[in-house]
């Protein structure tokens, strides 16, 4: 059974490779939080190798065996052969298919940063190795999934090209309404919302309700800043919702939105990303943060004035080994 602590070793790597940063929390709050998801994960291993540590576990609701992998360390300067040896042999002992790098559960991804503009790290964006992605990229993954996470100042030139999409769907009786993250009534809701618009992605693991509250109650209290959850409501239904999150000097972070399959790719995401525009508009943010995007997301065709991407990430999917 995985301890539940997160390994001495893992804590080391990472106090080596990431102390001097401004960012680092010497108490790695996030670190710990995700790691309590990791232990309650079908048949969770942590491999302590020579050139590097890795989480392991089961993904439940895939096909066949698939494995997903997290909390990836490597020793400083790993000879890339070493560690492609390495990898190779633990491969051959988990010979499904592996996805990664997540942290014990798909609310709680991570991913690897392939190029970095020298940006301050936001709260909640997880700091990797530059060369990490060299030594995955290095071992023939059969997919690799890009990310980015952007900023802009100037929210003015998104807003006039969103408006169009948000008259439309204003008109349909589009509004965002308040989500509060502490009434049990939204919780439940929110719960089978998220459900409903990510269950039919790859790798999808529902949370379980003590899961799902140890999520909802940390949206606060692994960093400083304030949640700003909304609905999505057309008239008085739900289809969707928005979790943005403010920083302490007024920096708003889009997280995530999400809407039910049948209200996707009519353009109601771009009604909704221009109404909470405007909302940052209101409080005077200083700039907006995407966070983690995939680069292939439908909200990448809008027309996107400017933006300055500030890092770029990856993550990777293994075909199953051959037997």
């Amino acid at each position: 059974m995985i301890d539940a602590r997160p390994p001495r070793r893992l804590l080391e790597l990472r106090r080596i490779h990431y102390a001097g940063f401004a960012d680092y929390d010497a108490d790695e709050t996030v670190l710990r939080h995700a790691w309590t998801f990791f232990t309650e994960q079908p048949q969770a291993a942590w491999y302590d190798g020579q050139t590097f540590v890795a989480g392991l576990y089961a993904l439940p609701a895939a096909a066949g065996t698939t494995w997903a992998f997290g909390y990836f360390e490597t020793e400083s300067h790993a000879d890339p052969h070493a560690f492609a040896a390495e990898w190779a042999a633990l491969r051959a002992t988990y010979p499904g298919a592996w996805v990664g790098p997540m942290l014990g559960s798909t609310f709680l991804p991570y991913r690897v940063v392939i190029e970095d503009s020298g940006t301050p790290y936001f709260p909640g964006e997880w700091r990797t190795l530059p060369e990490y992605a060299e030594l995955l990229a290095a071992q023939n993954p059969a997919k690799t999934i890009a990310y980015r996470s952007a900023e802009r100042t100037d929210v003015h030139g998104v807003i006039a090209v969103s408006q169009p999409f948000l008259d439309r769907w204003t008109e349909q009786g589009f509004a965002l309404q308040p989500l509060d993250p502490g009434d049990s009534e939204h919780v439940v809701a929110l719960r089978r919302m998220i459900d409903d618009v990510f269950g039919a992605n790859f790798g999808y693991q529902a949370l379980t309700e003590p899961q799902f509250d140890r999520w909802r109650a940390s949206l606060a209290s692994t960093h400083g800043g304030t949640p700003l959850l909304h609905w999505v409501q057309i008239a008085e239904r739900r289809v969707g919702f928005s979790y943005l999150f403010a920083l302490d000097d007024g920096t708003v972070i889009f997280k995530t939105i999400g809407l039910l399959p049948e209200f996707q790719a009519q353009g109601l995401g771009n009604a909704v990303a221009g109404a909470l525009h405007q909302l940052a508009q209101r409080q005077q943010a200083p700039r907006c943060i995407y966070a983690l995007v995939q680069a292939d997301n439908r909200v990448n065709r809008m027309p996107d004035p400017d933006i300055r991407i500030i890092r770029s990430y990856a993550a990777y999917f293994f075909n199953p080994l051959l037997t």
